[in-house]
């Protein structure tokens, strides 16, 4: 049971120590909260819904660096191909959105939210769009191209993930006009936050299980 315990632990660490899964627990109970305003009407929950999304515009801070060094280690292979350009447009148009949001964010601060900054905070949905749309794409490219079958299911499942944040980055941007009523909005969100979630403790531990075999053989 200690030993359970203790997997369990270093997992939850792991899983702690990555950016991109505080991320994705903020999202989450920011979009369960919203949903239980939509229950209870306690208007105490929509204000921690906004007060989460604002710790992650504070997490996603210079995070646009990573995305420079990914776009220019991209630009220096000596073969690209179609999804490398797929994956290219993701990578940009996640940079556009980190980095317009951390000026939007900090112009919130700093100025308020003048009509300047609201530009901002619209160029980072548009970019947001792009990146889950080229992330669409991505899941279908591999989808149709990948040989191993056996991950068909987890594939399928990127793919329903994926659309979701596409949708709900679309209505953020209000793409062609397309709009989410607020129910619909959160409830794909906490979709989207809850598999990914469940994605990244998979991965966390089967980071755990290496490290103990590697700690058994030493």
């Amino acid at each position: 049971m200690s030993q359970k315990r203790g997997n369990a632990m270093e997992v939850a660490i792991i899983c702690l120590e990555s950016a991109d899964m505080r991320d994705k627990v903020l999202k989450g109970v920011g979009a369960l909260a919203k949903l239980g305003f939509c229950l209870m009407h306690d208007k105490s929950l929509l204000d921690f819904a906004d007060a989460t999304s604002e710790v992650r515009s504070l997490m996603r801070i210079l995070a646009w660096l990573s995305n420079i060094q990914t776009i220019y280690s991209l630009l220096n292979k000596e073969q690209c191909g179609v999804r490398d350009l797929i994956f290219l447009v993701r990578v940009v148009g996640e940079g556009v959105f980190k980095a317009a949001d951390n000026v939007a964010f900090l112009g919130r601060k700093v100025h308020e939210n003048t009509p300047f900054f609201q530009r901002f905070s619209y160029a980072s949905c548009l970019g947001l769009f792009w990146a889950h749309l080229a992330a669409v794409a991505l899941a279908l490219f591999d989808i149709r191209y990948d040989r191993l079958f056996s991950s068909r299911r987890k594939q399928f499942i990127n793919l329903f993930l994926c659309t979701c944040d596409l949708l709900t980055a679309a209505a953020g941007a209000a793409v062609f006009g397309f709009e989410l009523n607020f129910i619909w909005f959160s409830l794909l969100t906490l979709i989207s936050s809850f598999l990914g979630c469940v994605d990244g403790v998979r991965s966390a531990a089967i980071v755990a299980r290496r490290r103990g075999a590697s700690r058994s053989r030493d």
